[in-house]
């Protein structure tokens, strides 16, 4: 009965370092997983698809508006046409 004793303690002791590893480091991996998330946008294909994305939404604005106000201006620039 002594000798199970020790079979039980050591398996208690190697379950539980394997319970608190995971309960401290679950949460590193986690905020790992997402900062490699953020990390996507910011590489050279994404910078470059924004870019992109941008230059088209200000040609397409640029030529929708007639020059007197519009959606490529912000609104306190607008002039109101309604007198």
């Amino acid at each position: 009965m002594v000798e199970s004793d020790f079979y039980i303690a050591i398996a208690v002791a190697f379950v539980g370092f394997f319970v608190l590893a995971f309960v401290l480091l679950f949460p590193v991996y986690r905020f790992m997983k997402r900062e490699e998330k953020r990390s996507e946008a910011w590489t050279d294909n994404a910078i470059a698809d924004r870019r992109r994305r941008a230059l088209e939404k200000a040609e397409r604005a640029s030529s929708e508006g007639d020059g007197a106000g519009g959606q490529g201006e912000p609104p306190e620039l607008e002039q109101d046409h309604s007198t």
